[in-house]
């Protein structure tokens, strides 16, 4: 199994131990705004609409966007919820839920035109609806795995420098739907919880405990001392995720996009496993490559015991 390298859209090499993608070059190459142009049949090509720039929020809050990101944050997490922002003249039972649930929370509801909610959201699949948040205060590591029943199978998540926002919230999606206990993220060099990964997690960030620790290894040193084996997708390791069974109480770890999981926190793994692969790619996306290991615990276990809600 490849070490789970994040989506790059520029293209892929293996990096050190990662489901290996190139990192994105660093400069944007410049040109020229296009004119239109007459084609052959002499009627000029209409010039591409701009995409509109998202509207900054302030340092202490962001935007979140979307039907089921807005709702999950109303039902779950409503003492967040700073603003919601609904678009005007909508007519259907998603209004008057969303209205109704403001105002038994008592928040400020702005109804608001398409162009102003186009510019809020900068262009994003918005769905009629979008919602200031303040920031999402991230889960004690030792109070979720002190929670849990200790000899109850249990799996956690564990993240070594995922930088891409898509794949943070397409693992947090995953890993609420398996049961995971808690998905780990570093501070630096990471990917943070924003409203892409809340949109791109479809509102499981904000109902998932979603922790974040300086340092990897020491963590991997705590999961252990708590009755965690620890297993870290590699995908140059020959042995495989059937070769054996994975254990009940599980730590995945799950490597950056370019360079898979660091030289350090591989060697202070239990286990390295990879999944057998065909072609010539040689990589998997890092969120894909996730799910497969979460789901292969699934598979052995059932859906994990979360800690109580």
């Amino acid at each position: 199994m490849e070490r789970p390298a994040e989506k790059n859209n520029r293209g892929r090499r293996d990096g050190r131990g990662g489901l290996g993608r190139s990192a994105r070059p660093g400069g944007k190459k410049d040109f020229a705004p296009r004119q239109a142009w007459e084609n052959p049949g002499g009627r000029p090509f209409p010039e591409r609409r701009p995409r509109p720039k998202r509207a900054a929020p302030s340092g202490s809050e962001d935007l979140c966007w979307g039907r089921n990101p807005v709702l999950t944050l109303l039902q779950n997490r409503p003492e967040l919820c700073r603003k919601v922002f609904l678009l005007a003249g909508a007519q259907d039972e998603f209004r008057d839920t969303v209205t109704r649930l403001c105002a038994d929370r008592r928040i400020p509801l702005d109804l608001t035109e398409r162009d102003d909610l186009e510019r809020l959201t900068g262009g994003a699949v918005h769905q009629g609806v979008a919602a200031r948040v303040a920031p999402i205060p991230p889960a004690d590591l030792d109070d979720v795995v002190n929670a849990l029943d200790p000899q109850a199978p249990a799996l956690v998540v564990l993240l070594d420098h995922c930088q891409d926002p898509h794949n943070l919230g397409a693992v947090i999606r995953t890993a609420e739907v398996a049961g995971a206990a808690c998905v780990v993220c570093q501070n630096d060099r990471s990917a943070t919880v924003n409203g892409t990964v809340v949109k791109t997690s479809a509102g499981a960030a904000f109902r998932l405990p979603v922790a974040r620790v300086i340092n990897v290894g020491r963590t991997v040193e705590r999961l252990k001392h708590k009755g965690f084996w620890v297993v870290g997708l590699d995908h140059r390791t020959d042995e495989t995720v059937w070769s054996s069974a994975l254990p009940e109480r599980l730590a995945l770890v799950v490597g950056s996009e370019g360079d898979g999981i660091s030289a350090l926190t591989a060697k202070n793994c239990d286990k390295l496993v990879s999944f057998p692969m065909a072609g010539r790619t040689g990589s998997l996306n890092a969120g894909v490559a996730a799910a497969l290991g979460m789901f292969e615990w699934v598979r052995l276990y059932g859906c994990g015991a979360r800690a109580p809600e």
